[in-house]
């Protein structure tokens, strides 16, 4: 004990004699890392601010128009210029609207549009590629608003807000119930995760020059008529008429659908093969719930929304590859005779036994001429790529899975002439 006390005692003095040298303040550095925070919200403050300045109205629009037709030709009902006019126009823009208007008028944007042999391009097609590029702009502003991580795609509840936002600006929404809000929101968004989606999210470079969300801002037109509306997925009626269908089917309104009452979505003419083959690829898969991953049998209106775009739009890619998974019943990326045959052997039973069709209807027949309507690279061996190529997915898709789209197929001439006599 006193050798340690001794001991802290010539330590204490030491220290004592000696003035503690602190080290220097760390200097101030104003500048920020390449990669710091403040460093990437400056850049994209400067991106969006870019994006902004590239918004044309309205006026600006129709002024260039103007400054187009004075400064171009107009030969039968069509305005053309040479780049000397165009060049011309970009100088009068510019001291219009200032320097943003810069990057629309440049060579290389003149140089994407077919010139006649006096060099000339179409104005016409000039100003609906400005309108593109405008409203590329502006889906781009409007959706990355919803993107606060910066993270290049929206999430599945991202969209759901982005969509329900719409709702008091557009016209055509308006007047939604609002207890119908959230639904529409989940049926709205499908159509966008159902062809972009990865995942449950959509990268935001995918739906900027989207048809889907052509579709949408549509809606922004106040002189759309009634049929138009209905056709619109994103309008009231049209997500009403899916959640209405759901809701229908819905017998013991558990808000989920058994496979018998999936049924009777087509009046009982979808072969039980095709209906079990959905719930076994679409339903059955994964479903979390509380946190836990379990297996349901039932539908579930997320489910059954994808399955209405999916037949709505039986030719699209992603269509395609919702469908082939069902006929693909061995997994080998391929549908072969034998499968076709397992298919179309239930839509013949049906055939004879509800639609009271003939029963010598030749099921190997019909194997053949899917064979050759579809025409595989390899023999015998349809692949998704086949299906797409040959653009006969949807009758592919139909007549092996529902009797009365087999029986629509099957007396196409006969519908077609009694069509005809009808016009």
């Amino acid at each position: 004990m006193e050798l340690m006390s001794c001991y802290s005692k010539r330590s204490l003095s030491r220290w004592e004699a000696r003035p503690v040298e602190l080290p220097p303040p760390p200097r101030l550095d104003t500048k920020a890392k390449p990669q710091s925070v403040r460093t990437l919200v400056e850049r994209e403050a400067r991106r969006r601010k870019d994006q902004e300045t590239l918004l044309l109205s309205e006026e600006e629009l129709r002024n260039i128009w103007f400054l187009m037709k004075e400064m171009g030709v107009e030969t039968n009902g069509e305005v053309r210029i040479n780049y000397d006019g165009f060049s011309q126009v970009l100088t009068r823009c510019r001291e219009c609207f200032g320097p943003q208007i810069e990057p629309y008028f440049k060579a290389p944007v003149f140089l994407k549009f077919e010139r006649d042999d006096n060099g000339c391009i179409s104005a016409n097609q000039f100003l609906n590629y400005l309108n593109l590029r405008t409203t590329m702009h502006q889906n781009r502003l409007e959706l990355s608003a919803f993107d606060p991580d910066n993270s290049g795609s929206l999430s599945t509840e991202q969209l759901e807000e982005y969509v329900k936002s719409l709702v008091p600006q557009v016209p055509a929404l308006s007047d939604m119930p609002p207890d119908f809000l959230e639904h529409y929101g989940r049926i709205a968004v499908r159509k966008l995760l159902f062809f972009h989606g990865k995942n449950g999210s959509v990268r935001i470079r995918d739906l900027v020059n989207s048809i889907v969300l052509q579709e949408l801002n549509e809606l922004k037109n106040n002189q759309l008529q009634e049929h138009q509306l209905i056709s619109n997925w994103f309008s009231v009626q049209s997500t009403q008429r899916v959640y209405k269908t759901f809701l229908a089917l819905d017998e013991d309104m558990n808000g989920l659908l058994s496979r018998k009452e999936f049924t009777a979505i087509s009046n009982g003419t979808m072969s039980p093969l095709f209906i079990s083959r959905i719930f076994e690829e679409h339903v059955m898969r994964m479903r979390i719930v509380q946190g836990r991953t379990v297996h349901r049998d039932e539908m579930d209106l997320l489910a059954f929304t994808d399955f209405v775009l999916a037949w709505d739009h039986r030719s699209h890619p992603a269509a395609i590859k919702y469908f082939f998974d069902i006929f693909d019943l061995k997994k080998q990326s391929y549908v072969t005779p034998a499968e076709i045959y397992t298919f179309f052997k239930e839509i013949h039973y049906m055939w004879v036994h509800v639609m009271n069709e003939y029963a010598d209807l030749n099921i190997y027949d019909v194997v053949d001429e899917m064979l050759d309507m579809v025409k595989p690279k390899v023999t015998a061996r349809i692949t998704a790529e086949d299906l797409a190529s040959s653009g006969m997915s949807g009758v592919f898709f139909s007549t092996l899975s529902d009797v009365k789209q087999f029986y629509d197929y099957n007396y196409r001439e006969n519908l077609m002439h009694q069509d005809d006599d009808s016009s």
